[in-house]
């Protein structure tokens, strides 16, 4: 573990023992991804958003957020290139209506 994932862990566990005093076993909530995700669920159910937040930044730094299946199977968009200036000008010219109401 980083000092990172132990900082975010301890700040989680902390979080969650006080506002629904549910104690977590760190080393088993790291090794098991049933555990970590039974607790993940019990997290999100609360109305605590700092909560919320803490346990979406764990399964993120865990690798269990997936990003959306249409952001990760679509191609990059295409980027289009502008027109070129001098077109543009010619193209608005042959268009203009240039005879008034009388012909």
């Amino acid at each position: 573990m980083d000092a990172e994932l132990m900082q975010l862990m301890a700040r989680f566990k902390l979080k969650l023992l006080r506002t629904l005093t549910v104690k977590v076993d760190t080393y088993r909530f790291i090794a098991e991804r049933d555990y970590a995700m039974a607790v993940l669920a019990i997290a999100d159910q609360s109305e605590d958003e700092d909560l919320i937040v803490l346990a979406m930044q764990v399964s993120d730094y865990l690798g269990f957020l997936a990003p959306p299946p249409s952001a990760a199977s679509a191609p990059p968009a295409a980027v289009k290139a502008p027109a070129p200036r001098d077109e543009a000008p010619a193209q608005s010219n042959s268009k203009r209506y240039l005879f008034g109401a009388r012909g």
